[in-house]
Order: C-alpha cells, then sequence, then structure tokens
C-alpha cells in the first residue's frame, strides 16, 4: 500500500473531528523538546516544575515526543499545556537574567 499523502491524512482527521486532539499532542511535543534543549542549554536536569518533571522523564532515544505526548494520560496532557505559558515565562526570565558575578554593563 502506497504511502498517504499528508493533506489526505489531515483532511480524514478534520472530518473524523480528531484534529484539535492532533494539535494539543503535536504542541506537548514541541513544549517536551523545547524544555530538555532548554535543560541543555542551562546544564541543568529538570526542576520541579510539572513541564520539568515531565521532559525529564522523556526518553527521546526510546520514543518520539509525539509518541511519548500521546502516551500521556488526559489529565497529564492538559496539566503539560496548562503550565508550559508560566514555565516558559520562568525559563526566558532564568535565560535572560545575566549569571550572578558577571560584570555589569
Amino acid at each position: 500500500m502506497p504511502d498517504r499523502d499528508p493533506a489526505l491524512e489531515t483532511l480524514a482527521e478534520i472530518a473524523n473531528d480528531n484534529l484539535a486532539e492532533r494539535m494539543r499532542h503535536e504542541a506537548a511535543a514541541r513544549i517536551l523538546v523545547a524544555a530538555r534543549r532548554i535543560h541543555t542549554m542551562l546544564d541543568r536536569r529538570g526542576g520541579e516544575h510539572l513541564v520539568d518533571s515531565l521532559a525529564s522523564g522523556w526518553d527521546p532515544r526510546s520514543l518520539t515526543a509525539l509518541e511519548y505526548a500521546e502516551s500521556m494520560p488526559v489529565r497529564v496532557l492538559d496539566g503539560l499545556l496548562a503550565a508550559a505559558p508560566r514555565w516558559a515565562r520562568a525559563m526566558r526570565d532564568l535565560v535572560e537574567t545575566p549569571a550572578s558575578g558577571a560584570a555589569a554593563a
């Protein structure tokens, strides 16, 4: 059987009213990838925030971010999506704050 065209797959998702759920999983996957990258950039291993905990619990060698997001219970996925904006603001502030002891310009 030939590979399905992505446009046809999207059309099927829309027709079956599954597009919103797919978009939620894709958003969660983007959050997880961003969290892992931020952890690498800041040389830290997770944190106490839900986003940090979920990102550190994901093993990208065994699952893609999308597969990990799709495996989450709905309430965990909802929590991740709800917590992400606050987490992102905190991480942005952390990245933009000069390191302690750095010379002021």
